[in-house]
């Protein structure tokens, strides 16, 4: 239903700065066992794309393989609240594991 209000979440870092993001973890469900390369970017996406039933993130999210084949990856500690991690088995998406 359009027009919903959802308040941002709001975190504090390990520096004590404040962090207020307006999606959860539950939002993104629908990505799981979804092949990662398979999803969309909103920049990279057409109206044909959209018309077809491809999936297609939210503007400015990106998704980042946290984990892959259960081998721990790179993560950059910095905080972008567009950041969408995820483990992936076989570049198949197993869980979210956080956003940001």
């Amino acid at each position: 239903m359009a027009g919903i209000y959802k308040s941002p979440n709001v975190k504090v870092d390990y520096f004590g700065r404040k962090i207020s993001t307006s999606m959860n973890i539950e939002d993104f469900e629908y990505l799981i066992n979804l092949n990662v390369n398979s999803i969309v970017l909103f920049d990279n996406s057409t109206d044909d794309m959209r018309d077809a039933g491809e999936v297609i993130l939210p503007r400015h999210y990106t998704i980042f393989v946290g984990t892959k084949d259960g081998e721990v990856l790179y993560k950059p500690y910095e905080f972008n609240q567009y950041r969408i991690v995820v483990t992936t088995y076989k570049d198949i998406i197993m869980s979210i594991d956080s956003i940001g």
